[in-house]
C-alpha cells in the first residue's frame, strides 16, 4: 500500500485511503489530476500482496463476494498486486474484467502489466480513458442543482431541532474544516434540518460566495441514477452564477473551471456553501470537495460514509417527545389546536418520533377531517398493519426504509432480517451471535456495519444495539420474506433457549441459590434483568404461540422475582399466568402447581385477597391430590400469608404451623425459613410478641443456610418489630439496622423503606423524635414515589404521632385524616379503624 501511494503521489495523483473498517473490496481511490488540477476523473483500488496471489505465470486476484461491486461500481476498480519477493507491483481492470466475464472466482494478472516510474504515465492514461469511457457509457443522472437564498428554505411545517439546528451552525461557521456530514435513518428528517438552517440570514452572510444545494440521489432505486461528479460539475456551476455558455463541454474542462472558480472565490473572501444531499457513497462526492478550507460543505447521508480527510459528523436521531408533538400538530393546521393532548402523545410514540411518519400521520388527519384521532391510533396500534396506515400519496415509511434496504449489502440483508427474530427491538450483542449464528466478534461487526447504514443504533451501553421501532416492524415483514420458515423457527428456538438459560442464572442468584462460579452477583442480575425482561416477556409470549411451552413456562417463571423486588406486582402476575398457561398446555401438574403459587402470591401483594385464597386453595389441593409435598408446602405457606391479611393473623397461624412442620419434614432450608418467618409475622400481628422474637430468631439461623438475603433482611425487619413491641426497642433498632444490609444487596427498595418505616417507628417509642421523624419522612417519600397507599397511610399515622409528641395537635390531625383517606383507598379496614382512633383520642385531648 505505501509503495503504491509513493509511487501515485510522486506523480501528482491524489490518494485517498480507504479506513479498513470500512474496506469492502476497495483499499483507496485514486483523483486523476492534469497540468495541478482535478480532471474529475476517479478510479478505486483493491492492493494484495503475499504468496498466495503467485501464480507460475503471474499472479491472481480472488473476487470472493465483491463480484457485483466491482462490476457495476461507478468507480472503475483496478487491482494491485504487490510482489514481497521482489518489490514490485503489478495492475489489472477488475471491473472491465469481470464485465466480460462475469462468472470469474479470480482474476489474472499479466507480469507485462507491472507499475513503475517508467510505466507509470501508461497506466493512468489507459485507467483514465477507461473510467471517462465507462462514464460516457452510463445513463446520466439529471441532478436537482439550484442556489439557496435567504429565508427561502423556511417550511412552516418545521418544529424543534434547536439543539441540533446549533450543532450545524457551529459546524459550518466555526468548525476547523467546515465539513459535516450528517448522518441518520431514512425519514429522520437531515434534508429538512439542512434547509432550514442555510436559509438563515444569518448563514448567508457567512457564505458570501452563495449557497447551492446538489441532490445527488444516492438512494435512488436505479442505481444508474445515482448522482457522479461528471454529471454536477456543470449544473453547480451554472448555479454559482458561471456563464452556461462558457462550460466546457469536456468533463476534465468541467472539473479544472469548476475547481479554480472555488480557489478564486476563496482567495477574494467569497466563501461559498455546497450542500450535497442524499449521498449514498464517498464516490459522489469526493471529486466535488473544495480544495480550499474557507468553503462549506454540508453533506447527507443515510449511512456513515468512508474516510474524508475533514469531514465532521452529526448523526440525527429521532425527535424528542415535545418536538414530536409540535411537529405533528403543526402538519394539522388549525385542527391541530384542539386534539386531545393524550393522544397526540401516544401517537407521536407510535409513530416512533420519526418525522417522516409524523408528517404522514398529521397528513391523513388533516385530509380526513370526519376522521377521529382516536381511531388513528386504534389504526396504528396494531403493529402488523402499522406501516400499512403510514401512507400518504406516494409518502410511506415502508417505501423510505425499502431504500435502505435495497441498498443494504448484500451479505447484510439476512443478518437485517433476523435481528428482528429476537421479540423485542433492543438486543445484546450476546443475542445476536445466537441469532446470526457468529462469533462474538463476527456478530459485532456485523452490528456495527447495520448501524452504518442507519438502520441501527447503540443502545446505551458498548454491548447492546436498538432498532426502531418501525425499522423493527419493517425488518419483522422482510424476515417473513427472506428466511425460510424452518429457520426462522431455529433461529428463535436458539434465542429463547438462550434467554432460558441466562434468565435461570439471573433468577437463582436474586433468590440466593445461585451456584458457584455464576456469571452474576445480585447487582449484574438485576441490571441484566433491567436490559432484558422485555425481551424475556416477548419471548416467552412468542414461544407460547409457537407451542414452545416449556421454554414459555421457565423463562415466564425466571421473572417473577425480578419483577417483585422491582413492584411491577401486574407484570409479575402476567408471567405467573402465562406460566400457569404453559404448564396446562404441558398438563404438567407440578408445574401448574408452582405457577398458581406466584398467582397467589402476586395476588396477595395487589391485596387481591379473596382471589388470591381461590388460586392457592386450588394449587394446594393439586398438591395434596398428586403427593406433591414441596408444593403443598408452598401453597399453605402463601395461602397463610394471604389469609394472615385478609382474615387476620389468628385464622392464618394453623396454616403456617401446618407449612412449617410439612418444609421441616422436606428438610429444606429455604422452606422452613421462609414458613418461620411467615409464622412468626403472625404471632407478632396476633398480640404472641413473645412467640414472635422465638420463630422469626430462629427462622434467621435457616435464612443463612439457604443463602436468601432478602428473606433473611425481612426476618431481620420481623424480629426488630416484634421486639418493639415487647419494649426491648434497643434491641429492636440493632435488628431494624441488620435488615438493611440484605435488602440493599439484592437492590430491594421496597423493603429498604419499609424497614426506614419500621425503624422510625421504634424510634417514635423510644421518644426520640428527631430521629424518627428522618426515618419516617424518608420512607413517606419513597411510598409516595411508588404510589402505594398501605404504607403511604403507615409512615403518616407514625408522623401524627411524632407531632402529637411534639405538641403539634393541629399538624397530627391533618396526618391522621390523610392516613385514613389512604387506608380506605386501599381498602384497609383495620387501618381506618386505627385512624378513626387516633383520630377519637386526639378529641379527648382537646
Amino acid at each position: 500500500m505505501n509503495s503504491l501511494r509513493a509511487l501515485l503521489e510522486d506523480n501528482d495523483q491524489i490518494v485517498q485511503e480507504i479506513d479498513g473498517g470500512n474496506d469492502y473490496g476497495e483499499d483507496l481511490f485514486v483523483m486523476f489530476t492534469k497540468d495541478g488540477y482535478r480532471t474529475g476523473v476517479s478510479i478505486a483500488v483493491q492492493v494484495k500482496s503475499g504468496a498466495k496471489y503467485k501464480r507460475a505465470n503471474g499472479y491472481a486476484i480472488p473476487v470472493d463476494e465483491h463480484a457485483d461491486d466491482w462490476r457495476s461500481s461507478l468507480l472503475p476498480v483496478f487491482g494491485i498486486v504487490f510482489d514481497v519477493d521482489t518489490g514490485k507491483l503489478f495492475w489489472t481492470n477488475l471491473t472491465e474484467a469481470l464485465t466480460a466475464s462475469p462468472s470469474s472466482t479470480w482474476i489474472q494478472l499479466d507480469r507485462v502489466n507491472e507499475l513503475t516510474e517508467s510505466t507509470i504515465e501508461n497506466f493512468m492514461e489507459q485507467a483514465h480513458a477507461y473510467a471517462q469511457k465507462r462514464s460516457q457509457q452510463e445513463k446520466g443522472a439529471s441532478l436537482q442543482v439550484y442556489p439557496i437564498s435567504a429565508n427561502s428554505g423556511e417550511e412552516s411545517w418545521f418544529a424543534g431541532r434547536n439543539k441540533e439546528r446549533v450543532q450545524l451552525k457551529h459546524f459550518i461557521s466555526e468548525g476547523q474544516s467546515r465539513k459535516l456530514l450528517i448522518a441518520g435513518m431514512a425519514g429522520v428528517g437531515k434534508t429538512a434540518l439542512v434547509s432550514q438552517v442555510v436559509s438563515d440570514p444569518e448563514v448567508h452572510s457567512l457564505f458570501p460566495g452563495g449557497v447551492v444545494f446538489v441532490d445527488m440521489q444516492g438512494f435512488s432505486n436505479d442505481q444508474r441514477l445515482m448522482g457522479r461528479p461528471s454529471a454536477a460539475y456543470s449544473p453547480i456551476l451554472v448555479a454559482l452564477g458561471f456563464p452556461a455558455t462558457e462550460v466546457p463541454p469536456d468533463i476534465n474542462g468541467q472539473a479544472a473551471v469548476y475547481h479554480k472558480l472555488l480557489e478564486a472565490r476563496a482567495e477574494s473572501g467569497k466563501d461559498t456553501l455546497l450542500i450535497f444531499d442524499n449521498v449514498a457513497e464517498v464516490s459522489q462526492v469526493a471529486e466535488l470537495l473544495p480544495k480550499s478550507s474557507p468553503h462549506g460543505v454540508v453533506v447527507t447521508s443515510r449511512v456513515r460514509l468512508g474516510i474524508i480527510d475533514g469531514l465532521e459528523t452529526l448523526h440525527l436521531d429521532c425527535m424528542e417527545p415535545q418536538e414530536s408533538e409540535d411537529l405533528f400538530r403543526s402538519g394539522l393546521s388549525a385542527r391541530g389546536q384542539n386534539v386531545d393532548s393524550e393522544i397526540v402523545q401516544e401517537l407521536c410514540g407510535l409513530c416512533g418520533h420519526l418525522p417522516l411518519a409524523l408528517r404522514i400521520a398529521a397528513a391523513i388527519a388533516k385530509d380526513d377531517i370526519s376522521l377521529p384521532l382516536g381511531d388513528l391510533v386504534e389504526e396504528l396500534t396494531e403493529a402488523k398493519s402499522r406501516l400499512d396506515v403510514l401512507q400518504y400519496g406516494d409518502s410511506a415509511v415502508r417505501a423510505a426504509l425499502q431504500v435502505s434496504f435495497h441498498h443494504l449489502d448484500e451479505e447484510l440483508q439476512v443478518p437485517f432480517c433476523k435481528i428482528s427474530v429476537n421479540p423485542g427491538t433492543s438486543i445484546s450483542e450476546e443475542i445476536a451471535a445466537v441469532a446470526l449464528e457468529l462469533s462474538a466478534s463476527r456478530a459485532r461487526s456485523a452490528l456495527r456495519k447495520l448501524a452504518q447504514a442507519s438502520l441501527i443504533s447503540r443502545d446505551g451501553t458498548s454491548a447492546r444495539w436498538r432498532m426502531h421501532d418501525l425499522v423493527y416492524l419493517f425488518s419483522s415483514e422482510q424476515a417473513e420474506k427472506l428466511i425460510e420458515q424452518g429457520e426462522y423457527g431455529r433461529c428463535f428456538m436458539s434465542i429463547a433457549k438462550r434467554y432460558e438459560e441466562i434468565s435461570e442464572g439471573a433468577d437463582e442468584t436474586l433468590r440466593g441459590i445461585a451456584a458457584k462460579g455464576s456469571r452474576f452477583n445480585t447487582q449484574k442480575a438485576l441490571a441484566w434483568f433491567d436490559d432484558e425482561h422485555v425481551n424475556l416477556r416477548g419471548a416467552a409470549l412468542k414461544a407460547l404461540d409457537a407451542n414452545l411451552h416449556e421454554v414459555a413456562y421457565y423463562i415466564s417463571m425466571n421473572l417473577v422475582v425480578y419483577f417483585d423486588i422491582r413492584l411491577r406486582a401486574n407484570d409479575a402476575l402476567q408471567c405467573s399466568l402465562s406460566a400457569h398457561e404453559a404448564a396446562r398446555s404441558l398438563k404438567d401438574a407440578e408445574r401448574q402447581v408452582r405457577a398458581l403459587n406466584n398467582v397467589g402470591l402476586t395476588l396477595t401483594t395487589q391485596r387481591r385477597f379473596k382471589e388470591a385464597i381461590q388460586k392457592l386453595t386450588k394449587a394446594n389441593a393439586i398438591a395434596e391430590r398428586i403427593g406433591f409435598s414441596e408444593g403443598e408446602c408452598d401453597t399453605v405457606m402463601s395461602l397463610g400469608a394471604a389469609v394472615r391479611q385478609h382474615e387476620g393473623p389468628r385464622a392464618a397461624i394453623p396454616l403456617l404451623v401446618k407449612a412449617t412442620n410439612l418444609a421441616k419434614r422436606s428438610g429444606d432450608a429455604g422452606s422452613i425459613a421462609a414458613s418461620l418467618t411467615n409464622l412468626g409475622s403472625a404471632y407478632r400481628e396476633a398480640g404472641e410478641f413473645s412467640s414472635a422474637v422465638n420463630v422469626l430468631s430462629e427462622s434467621i439461623v435457616f435464612h443463612r443456610m439457604s443463602g436468601d438475603r432478602r428473606k433473611e433482611a425481612s426476618a431481620h425487619g420481623g424480629l426488630g418489630a416484634a421486639l418493639a413491641d415487647l419494649g426491648r426497642l434497643d434491641a429492636a433498632v440493632e435488628s431494624f439496622k441488620r435488615a438493611f444490609s440484605g435488602y440493599e444487596e439484592v437492590q430491594d427498595f421496597f423493603g429498604v423503606n419499609l424497614n426506614w418505616a419500621n425503624l422510625g417507628g421504634a424510634y417514635l417509642r423510644m421518644g426520640r423524635v428527631a430521629e424518627g421523624r428522618k426515618c419516617t419522612t424518608r420512607a413517606l417519600a419513597y411510598f409516595d414515589s411508588v404510589d402505594i397507599s398501605f404504607y403511604q397511610a403507615m409512615c403518616l399515622m407514625n408522623l401524627g404521632r411524632l407531632e402529637l409528641i411534639a405538641g403539634n395537635q393541629s399538624n397530627a390531625k391533618d396526618l391522621f385524616l390523610q392516613a385514613r383517606e389512604k387506608y380506605e383507598g386501599c381498602a384497609a379496614p383495620e387501618g381506618v379503624r386505627d385512624a378513626d382512633s387516633a383520630l377519637r383520642k386526639l378529641d379527648r385531648i382537646k
